[in-house]
């Protein structure tokens, strides 16, 4: 599984660090990341842009917008990253759903069926959380 993203940075601020936003997809003018693996805590990239253990920066994910991130550990081109607050597994198979299929060509038909099911997966968890959320305001009203 990969994911390809971007950095970019927010130009025009004055601060002491560079502020950076990974956006998944490809950028025209970003610095090109490779999500090499994503998890409810956090994620692994690929990257040729230096960064130090603690650098901080924001994804945009989706269904969860802007999620802040923090580099716990470097290895070479490789970067571990923990989320400030674990995502939702929606928001997590939502960003899983923008990977790319990498898939042999007698299995293509298996790779667009089990698409089509985390999909559907996918809306029904979302239409879950809903309800969950319209029960738990009801409680709070109560």
């Amino acid at each position: 599984m990969s994911l390809f993203a971007h950095f970019e940075a927010h130009a025009g601020e004055r601060r002491r660090s560079v502020r950076r936003t990974l956006r998944l997809g490809v950028g025209a003018a970003g610095e090109s990341v490779t999500i090499r693996d994503i998890s409810l805590s956090g994620m692994l990239l690929e990257t040729l842009t230096p960064m130090l253990v603690g650098a901080r920066f924001q994804v945009e994910l989706p269904q969860a917008g802007a999620v802040g991130a923090v580099v716990t550990w470097t290895s070479g081109a490789f970067y571990g990253c923990e989320f400030d607050f674990p995502i939702a597994s929606s928001v997590l198979s939502a960003a899983l759903l923008q990977s790319p299929f990498e898939t042999a060509p007698d299995s293509s038909k298996a790779a667009v069926d089990a698409a089509s099911e985390l999909r559907q997966l996918n809306a029904e968890m979302d239409r879950i959380a809903a309800q969950l959320d319209r029960t738990i305001e009801r409680l709070r009203r109560s």
